[in-house]
């Protein structure tokens, strides 16, 4: 009775140890294993020094450029800024300096591992190069969008810091009964667009302002980024971090100067690269005087760069995967 009893028990045992294991789906695994790497990338970012300094090099720039154009704003008898105009003219000069911080981080993002002799022990890891290759570009996003959120939310403070006031008429800026400011520094003091001479009247409400420029800090994203993907594919063609740094910035300084030559700018047009970001600091700024902003030459500018994003990161994807990294 005891033999019959064990023999079903010994033929469940010997057909559970002879079952196959379950089977993991290869994308699920490879996503998981890209979404790992790019944790470590992003904790990379922030363990580096380069990252930090770039991070408080872009916040030095833009709230020291706002607090001078509130300075200067404050001692003219003539000239006035308005809360909007600090905070869109000092994001884009801090968006400047982020931006060619960001394409140096990306040209050394993987020419850094070949200088360091690292590529060869990532990659022996049970991983594959298109997962190690699209951490770092996921990293260097992430990168973007923080740097763009920064200038932004920076500027937005030190522009609230402005006191809102009429513009007064001439006459009474050369009397000496004029009425001086209060020194009263709000933290915020953003508000409708009024006309000076009728301040009852509103031109243009503060959401529909500040959604509008807003919705410009959105766009800019996809253009630094084009940048950002240019340096990452020449990181991806040298092996010295130092050359692919200095190669990617003067390259971008090169197209940076590209738009102070009218026919070279008008021949290539929403094709060129400062055809989007200059498209979009044209529109917050008619958006921050009350304007209503038309979009479309924008978005035809955007649509452009996306494709270059998309375009330089896939080929320096291509590149590396069939790249000899024998160091």
């Amino acid at each position: 009775m005891s033999t019959l009893e064990t023999e079903p028990s010994r033929l469940e045992r010997r057909t559970a140890m002879s079952a196959p294991p379950a089977r993991r789906i290869p994308i699920l695994s490879s996503l998981g294993r890209l979404l790992r790497l790019t944790r470590i990338e992003i904790f990379k970012l922030f363990v580096h020094k380069f990252f930090v300094i770039t991070l408080a090099l872009t916040l030095l720039v833009t709230v020291g450029l706002g607090f001078a154009g509130k300075k200067f704003s404050e001692d003219s008898q003539v000239f006035r800024f308005s809360n909007y105009g600090v905070w869109v003219t000092t994001a884009g000069f801090g968006l400047q300096v982020a931006t060619i911080l960001l394409v140096a981080q990306a040209a050394m993002s993987l020419s850094g591992e070949a200088t360091a002799r690292t590529l060869n022990t990532v990659l022996c890891r049970p991983l594959r190069r298109i997962e190690f290759v699209g951490a770092k570009i996921l990293s260097l996003v992430f990168a973007t969008v923080v740097l763009v959120a920064l200038t932004c939310l920076a500027a937005f403070v030190v522009g609230g810091t402005i006191e809102p006031r009429a513009a007064p008429d001439r006459m009474m800026l050369l009397s000496e009964e004029a009425p001086k400011p209060k020194p009263h520094i709000p933290l915020t003091t953003y508000g409708p667009i009024v006309d000076p001479r009728y301040p009852d009247k509103e031109i243009a409400p503060m959401g529909e302002v500040v959604g509008s420029i807003l919705f410009g800090f959105l766009l800019l994203v996809v253009p630094v980024l084009a940048a950002v993907s240019v340096g990452f594919l020449l990181g991806t063609l040298m092996d010295s971090a130092a050359m692919a740094i200095g190669v990617a910035i003067g390259l971008f300084l090169a197209l940076e100067t590209s738009k102070f030559i009218p026919m070279f700018y008008e021949f290539l047009g929403s094709y060129a690269y400062n055809y989007p970001i200059s498209q979009i600091f044209t529109l917050m700024r008619d958006a921050g005087n009350g304007g209503e902003p038309n979009w479309d030459a924008a978005l035809a500018g955007v649509r452009v760069a996306a494709l270059y994003v998309a375009g330089f990161f896939s080929v320096s994807i291509a590149i590396f995967c069939r790249r000899d990294v024998t160091l």
